[in-house]
């Protein structure tokens, strides 16, 4: 059972709305929380997950403002600790995500006019639950760039966009403070998940409310307005900024959009998200935002604001830095011929992706060819990120070959080298185990096969005739991992 401090009780009774009584939001707050998922666009669909679930038994409920989310129903059959051994979830095929946090890329996206052009930034991204989400609403077009402030954090949310196909995405480690000086008027829309106390988060973590001060509230509310006042300035004119948290005060909340409109509100306003689903009156405040408590619609405590820069202000002279981040140059002719020649192997036509292929050196170590977008690099040369494109080849005395993220990236345009795997063997895959063939295959062209389960690439094997050897990256093994949700 959840502790909450008495504090934070008649602390949060004085601002509670009137339609909620203090004795329904503490019982709540005890209730467990419903587990959530999203089916990752980029990779599967609704429907597919939907019958993924339902054929093991599971009732599923769909999530009002995400057409790609559900709750599950666990009534009846309850979910395993440690869903994400799934296999589903490991090939990136869904992505468990708490119902209320698929708000923000909602409202960002809502009537919100945007191309393959358009570039965003996700302000405090880790662990990517929002970034993959935005990434797969926007087919991987455009650009986002991930910033996470924590370096512990950042290989999370490298691990979490590779695992789901994201394409379109840069990561930056950098205080978020700084977006607004660095990159000032670059971005036609940010979210802005801001670090927060987390009060929300009560129904999942028991000791979320504990030790609640209203201090600790005050100090974190200070570093949220300095962050939206940088996303402000970070933001080109016509374009719009998310501000959301898990948490429930209003000094995290209400007060830090006050203060961004009390310093630019001639230059923004308030996008109201009264009709951004429905239902949505239910949660909805005087001034247009979003207040979720855990018992408005049986999920976690959020908070959701949707700004607009107006177009009409003054566009900012970006000053030239004087840093120039240079990591790659442009790939010689005869690398893409040597390339082209290779991919027929697999079938595989990069010729659509030729403008966007780079080369780089790696210390004297083999030469590597990355997917890279023009608009990625342009960013790097002003603002340090600290990772971005898709490592494709790496090219040594042998000549090219294939790297992990292609085949996840790019594998199911795959249409030769390619061995399906019973749901055991996909098992033993992720578990860095090899695969023994009972009944070997006629030998390939190459050595080099790309294993798939259910028509989804799981990554590269070596073929040895009667066995195929685990390339599957160390960092990715899982000791654990199962096929079905018993």
């Amino acid at each position: 059972m959840a502790h909450i401090s008495p504090d934070f009780i008649q602390h949060i009774e004085k601002q509670l709305p009137t339609q909620i009584t203090l004795e329904e939001f503490l019982e709540a707050c005890q209730r467990p929380l419903r587990k959530s998922l999203r089916a990752n666009l980029l990779n599967s669909t609704p429907e597919k997950l939907r019958l993924e679930l339902e054929s093991l038994g599971y009732q599923l409920i769909q999530i009002p403002w995400c057409d790609e989310g559900f709750w599950v129903d666990e009534s009846t059959k309850s979910l395993p600790d440690n869903l994400g051994n799934w296999l589903p979830h490991l090939q990136g095929q869904c992505y468990i995500q708490e119902a209320s946090s698929m708000l923000p890329v909602k409202a960002l996206l809502h009537n919100f006019s945007y191309s393959e052009n358009s570039t965003f930034l996700d302000l405090a991204a880790a662990p990517g639950s929002k970034t993959t989400q935005l990434a797969a609403q926007l087919n991987n077009q455009g650009l986002i760039v991930a910033n996470e402030l924590s370096s512990s954090r950042l290989k999370g949310l490298h691990h979490n966009l590779q695992r789901c196909g994201v394409k379109n995405t840069a990561l930056s480690h950098a205080d978020g403070r700084l977006f607004g000086e660095k990159t000032p008027q670059f971005f036609d829309a940010i979210l802005l998940d801001a670090p927060c106390g987390g009060e929300g988060t009560v129904r999942k973590d028991e000791q979320a409310l504990a030790n609640w001060d209203i201090a600790s509230v005050q100090s974190i509310s200070d570093l949220q307005k300095e962050l939206i006042c940088s996303a402000y300035q970070a933001l080109k004119p016509g374009g719009r900024l998310v501000y959301s948290t898990c948490t429930l005060s209003k000094e995290e909340n209400q007060d830090v959009c006050r203060y961004l409109l009390q310093n630019y509100g001639d230059d923004i306003s308030i996008k109201s998200l009264a009709g951004l689903f429905e239902g949505a009156d239910k949660a909805i405040t005087e001034e247009g935002y979003l207040h979720v408590y855990p018992n408005t619609y049986d999920c976690e405590g959020f908070f959701v604001a949707c700004f607009e820069k107006s177009q009409t202000v003054q566009s900012t002279k970006q000053t030239p830095s004087d840093a120039k981040y240079q990591k790659f140059s442009e790939l010689p002719h005869k690398t893409y011929q040597l390339l082209e020649s290779y991919c027929d192997i697999f079938g595989w036509d990069i010729a659509t992706l030729k403008s966007e292929l780079k080369s780089k050196s790696n210390r004297g170590k083999n030469e590597e060819v990355w997917l890279v977008n023009d608009s990625m690099e342009s960013l790097n040369q002003q603002f340090k990120l600290n990772r971005f494109g898709i490592k494709l080849f790496e090219l040594n005395k042998h000549g090219p070959k294939l790297q992990h993220q292609a085949v996840i990236s790019f594998g199911q345009q795959f249409t030769q080298q390619t061995i399906a795997l019973t749901s055991e063997q996909a098992r033993d895959y992720y578990q860095g185990k090899d695969i023994f063939l009972e009944h070997p295959n006629q030998q390939p062209r190459h050595k080099e096969v790309i294993v798939t389960y259910q028509g989804m690439p799981l990554g590269l094997a070596k073929h040895l005739g009667k066995k195929l050897k685990n390339n599957l990256p160390r960092d990715l093994v899982r000791d654990k991992v199962f096929t079905a949700l018993s």
